[in-house]
């Protein structure tokens, strides 16, 4: 074994070393990830965060109560008596997955309506193919509930772990073109919601919503604010399988091909290495029932890692990011993506190995995965990659979609940065680079406004908020060059407060949204500080203090919303002088 002596004969190599066994680790057990709810005394005096612990201001989001309904007869009595006392109330599902503040209620008396435990199938029709469940349902539930039955979600986000109603609420989607298009809640065919009411109508009401009603394209998506979400119902297809096969290629011709990539395979994407040069296309298809393969995805960043690899890794790329070693951070992201690519990402032909492509198998078996939730209380000696409970990753995500008629040129934006100096988004391809998922218009008032795909970047964020990152103003000019430039989307579930900014002007129907909103919740009880500036209701999202620029809270407008003392000033982009980045002076970075 000559080339073990070889990695440890290097300190960093040894870190190499630990990423390479980090990603390749399957372990059976699990420590099973942290409730987001918190309370001091019993249900009372509590706190609440996402799976990560911590919002993009770092905020700590206090509530007087948590509630836990088990049915909707419980959830109307708990919204009644929370509106009669004109109580602000939010919603939070079991892993509370989503990035922005969406959970946080007004002040520290507010009440949290868990959905933890509204957790039933409560229907399987399949002569009509419709499922209905509650809305703390996981999407695991869904899909395997489903298959038991002969039936398909078509479409799905990659993590399992996503309630339904949190999913629905933030427009969550997989990849396609085709059909209704990837995002799950084009295929609601009737959802029940329990909002306020007035008091001749008992505090609150249980609104039922089907196809018929145009109401049922602003609850589609609804960021939480219309009232809780009791139950859904799907419209489903008959179970099928589905062949993929990953494919490696130079990113040269990367805007032409994504444009017309996603027409050619209805469950396309793409995993986009920038730094390397190189993207992998996923060609995954339909094909007949009786084509043998019994193949498995159990996606590799979704496993259970042991904490102390965890820890390594991340103390690794602490003391990149500290010393300024780019070079180190590149070195590590083509061991990342090497190792992936060799384990085909986590597929095996038969639910253990992966023999090559293609993998074919059952769509409920190759559509989503996140086993580090199937899990057994260990000490922590195994998690999530990201649980916060121990040093493991901890990032921003930066996600927006971007219309295929103008993504060509979005591409060959960030290709034109990569070429001015290649090592400034090795610090992404860390993360498994950008993944370009595809979106279909939707007619959900705050779904999709065109075909489009969705580039999801995932990067290094540091404990310390006034700590600038390698590479920040590349970053910060791809965000600025998708939203300024090309208009584009953000991911309800994801991003930093900038992103958010005004984002209200770009939805056609966002005045229809407000309307509905106004009906189902008139005193805004459901709705916070946060959702109203994002719905344009008050003020920006954007908060100017030092340093803000540095955690997305703000596009700098002076030097200070950097890093001046560490030698980060406010700048033009270097090819969109529209863009406001904190540069680093004199260097490269």
């Amino acid at each position: 074994m000559p080339a073990i002596p070889m990695l440890f004969s290097n300190k960093f190599n040894v870190l190499l070393l630990w990423k390479c066994i980090c990603l390749l680790v399957v372990l059976v057990g699990c420590n099973p990830p942290g409730d987001p709810v918190k309370c001091s005394d019993k249900d009372s005096n509590c706190t609440v965060t996402n799976s990560y612990g911590m919002f993009p201001d770092r905020a700590i989001c206090r509530a007087g109560n948590v509630a836990y309904p088990t049915s909707e007869q419980e959830l109307v009595s708990i919204v009644s008596a929370a509106t009669k006392s004109k109580r602000k109330m939010k919603v939070v599902t079991h892993f509370s997955h989503s990035i922005p503040k969406l959970v946080c209620p007004d002040g520290q008396d507010g009440l949290l309506v868990s959905t933890k435990n509204l957790n039933r199938v409560l229907k399987t029709d399949t002569e009509a193919m419709t499922m209905t469940v509650e809305s703390g349902v996981t999407l695991r539930q869904l899909i395997n509930e489903a298959a038991k039955a002969g039936l398909a979600l078509p479409y799905a986000p990659y993590w399992w772990g996503l309630t339904i109603g949190g999913l629905l609420g933030t427009g969550a989607h997989g990849s396609s073109l085709w059909g209704k298009g990837s995002s799950v809640h084009d295929y609601v065919v009737e959802m029940r919601i329990v909002s306020p009411a007035k008091a001749e109508d008992g505090y609150a009401k249980v609104w039922v919503l089907n196809e018929r009603d145009k109401d049922l394209d602003a609850a589609k998506v609804s960021l939480g604010v219309l009232g809780v979400i009791s139950q859904v119902t799907f419209k489903l297809q008959p179970l099928f399988k589905t062949s993929i096969t990953y494919v490696r290629k130079d990113d040269k011709d990367l805007g032409d091909e994504a444009v017309t990539f996603g027409k050619l395979h209805e469950f396309a994407d793409l995993f986009w290495y920038p730094s390397q040069r190189k993207a992998i296309y996923k060609i995954d298809d339909r094909v007949p029932i009786n084509v043998s393969g019994n193949g498995v995805y159990n996606f590799t960043p979704f496993r259970s890692t042991l904490s102390l690899v965890l820890a390594l890794v991340r103390s690794s790329e602490e003391t990149q990011e500290s010393s300024g070693d780019a070079e180190g951070k590149c070195l590590n992201a083509k061991l990342v993506t090497s190792t992936l690519q060799s384990s085909a990402y986590g597929l095996t032909n038969n639910g253990a190995i992966f023999t090559g492509y293609p993998v074919i198998g059952f769509h409920d078996r190759l559509q989503s995965s996140g086993t580090c939730l199937d899990s057994l209380e260990d000490s922590l000696i195994t998690a999530c990659p990201w649980d916060p409970r121990i040093k493991g990753e901890f990032f921003h995500q930066t996600t927006f979609s971007i219309g295929l008629s103008v993504v060509k040129s979005f591409i060959q934006d960030v290709q034109k940065l990569v070429s001015m100096d290649p090592k400034s988004l090795c610090g992404l391809e860390l993360y498994n680079g950008i993944l370009m998922r595809y979106v279909k218009a939707s007619t959900a008032y705050l779904g999709k406004q065109e075909d489009a795909i969705d580039f999801d970047i995932t990067y290094y964020r540091s404990k310390d908020p006034m700590a600038p990152r390698l590479y920040q103003d590349v970053l910060e000019e791809i965000e600025q060059m998708a939203l300024l430039k090309y208009n584009a989307l953000p991911h309800w579930g994801k991003n930093r407060n900038l992103v958010f900014d005004g984002v209200m002007k770009r939805y056609k129907n966002g005045g229809e949204f407000l309307k509905v909103k106004n009906k189902y919740d008139p005193w805004g009880l459901f709705s916070s500080e946060w959702t109203d500036q994002v719905l344009g209701l008050r003020n920006g999202v954007t908060i100017l203090k030092e340093g803000c620029a540095l955690e997305g809270l703000c596009v700098c407008s002076q030097d200070v919303h950097c890093a001046p003392s560490k030698g980060y000033l406010c700048k033009p982009g270097k090819i969109f002088p529209d863009a406001r980045v904190c540069a680093r002076v004199n260097t490269k970075t």
